[in-house]
């Protein structure tokens, strides 16, 4: 009996485990599968674009530094006597301050070349360097994370192997592939947010962290995040303390080894992650989506790529490797995902349900995967857009099968200046006034409130409500227990009766369940 029980509570906290991280989110936790994706038979692959971002990796400066000192708060400030067993044991790593991937990044990359590979076949032929276009920025992650998915593709093909002429040599047939990069100042196909005056200036460029501010500040973050973390710790945190915790945690799940199995998640409760989500969700909002129309048109620049790349003879496949602030722009101009202004509003159905949830929308390794497929009957052409390996409609592709190339020429024609980079980031021109529109404040404190000011009302109804949620999932979880014991009975009846058997549900203690960081006490 014991063992049905127990087997039912072991899915409990994988119902129940946070696992949303923002843009810091571990792309195994938001990915779907492209060896699933389906089309017309009719349809026959011939071209692939694939931009990525780099996959996890290690912290910044700042964020290693704050991780230091809220574990120096904790040893020095919480009673040695509340403190879990495993922190009395636990052995402080060096955080690495370089922002390079971690294996777990690497991993990412490696394995998501290996699924396009499995399901597209004739687009990844042998290497040769005219067949291929890779490009990455210059930031070593970003060319960590290309040689990952190149190592991905051709690992045992190349030409390095055994049969080397130094006999010494044993690498498995490695094969090396050519990566394109540009300077800084120089590449604006990938960094096109860079050396642009109209974006740098433009008023929610420079206060895109403005609504952060008000929700640290708020009676809410004190009441979801200060207060009851604080009573868990027995001391009082501070915003900073607070923040540099949840980096902690969320480095648990993008680096569990060089955590050195820590569990500093366990300090926060489960109410607080969403809060945290939506928090980090906040400013890359505002930087590079829906709100910043020229953060995101500047994007236009990668549609112009693909289609020059679609309409050359090589090469076969292009493929890009950048940043978050690189591929969430252009998700954005494709009309993906869209809201409509969650930046002002935080009732439950945009708080909990909005389109735009980075952890989803922008994990590490996020990828958009275009695919040119050619109609066997037809001849004509269409283009399958894969979001995270998953097939998104674009909402101007008018057909059910994907877009066209005049449809996704049409979207970098609507953009300022129709692309022209001159204008949108040094003409009289440039989008800057329909930003200061967006942003704009009058001088009617009800309507400034109205627009800019977090509901804290609203976000204690929502937090309530989801909480509720997920007590009918406990309520469900408590049914399907009882419906479990009941046949466990049923099966010790029939047992008694044509068997004979004295036990047949064994009482051992030991159980497949594992607490789970996230779930509370």
């Amino acid at each position: 009996m014991n063992y049905f029980i127990l087997l039912a509570v072991s899915y409990l906290p994988h119902l129940l485990a946070y696992r949303d991280f923002s843009t810091h989110t571990p792309y195994d936790y938001a990915r779907g599968d492209i060896t699933e994706a389906k089309w017309s038979k009719k349809l026959v692959p011939t071209r692939i674009y694939l931009l990525a971002r780099h996959g996890s990796r290690h912290l910044g400066d700042d964020e290693a530094i704050g991780m230091n000192d809220i574990i120096d708060k904790i040893l020095s400030e919480m009673d040695v006597e509340n403190q879990p067993a495993w922190l009395r044991n636990w052995e402080r790593p060096e955080y690495t301050k370089d922002k390079h991937l971690v294996p777990q990044g690497m991993l990412e990359h490696y394995h998501l070349a290996q699924r396009y590979k499995q399901r597209f076949p004739a687009l990844f032929p042998d290497y040769y360097p005219t067949r291929y276009h890779v490009r990455s920025t210059f930031r070593i992650r970003t060319s960590q994370s290309a040689s990952s998915f190149m190592f991905g593709l051709f690992e045992g093909t190349g030409p390095l192997d055994n049969t080397s002429t130094r006999d010494n040599v044993s690498t498995n047939g490695f094969q090396p592939v050519g990566i394109y990069e540009e300077s800084r100042d120089e590449d604006v196909l990938l960094r096109f947010m860079d050396n642009c005056p109209a974006y740098e200036n433009s008023p929610i460029t420079v206060n895109y962290y403005s609504e952060v501010n008000k929700l640290q500040k708020s009676d809410h973050y004190k009441k979801l995040i200060l207060d009851p973390i604080s009573e868990r710790l027995g001391f009082t945190l501070t915003v900073e303390d607070a923040e540099n915790l949840y980096n902690l945690c969320t480095f648990e799940h993008v680096s569990p080894t060089e955590s050195n199995n820590s569990s500093f998640c366990e300090m926060i409760p489960r109410s607080a992650f969403a809060l945290f989500d939506y928090e980090k969700d906040l400013s890359r909002y505002y930087s590079s989506s829906y709100p910043n129309k020229l953060g995101y048109e500047l994007s236009c620049v990668l549609l112009q790529d693909l289609l020059s790349q679609f309409n050359s003879e090589k090469p076969v496949a292009a493929l890009r490797f950048a940043h978050s602030e690189t591929v969430l722009p252009l998700v954005t101009l494709l009309g993906i995902n869209k809201d409509e202004d969650i930046m002002y509003t935080w009732d439950k159905e945009e708080f909990w349900s909005r389109a735009t949830k980075l952890s989803e929308v922008d994990p590490f390794a996020v990828n958009l995967g275009f695919v040119l497929f050619k109609n066997s009957s037809s001849g004509d052409e269409i283009i399958k857009v894969y979001l995270n390996e998953r097939e998104v409609k674009v909402p101007v592709c008018e057909s059910v099968e994907g877009c066209t190339k005049d449809e996704l020429l049409a979207i970098v024609h609507s953009t300022q200046g129709k692309c022209d980079r001159s204008v949108m980031c040094f003409g009289a021109n440039s989008t800057e006034d329909e930003i200061s529109e967006t942003t704009t404040e009058t001088n009617d404190d009800s309507s400034i409130s109205a627009r800019r000011v977090v509901s804290e009302d609203l976000v204690e109804a929502a937090v309530a409500a989801k909480l509720a949620d997920e007590n009918k999932v406990l309520l469900g979880f408590n049914l399907f227990i009882i419906m479990t014991v009941l046949s466990g009975l049923c099966i010790v009846l029939i047992g008694f009766v044509g068997m004979n058997i004295k036990k047949i549900i064994s009482d051992d203690g030991v159980s497949g369940y594992h607490k789970m960081p996230f779930l509370d006490s």
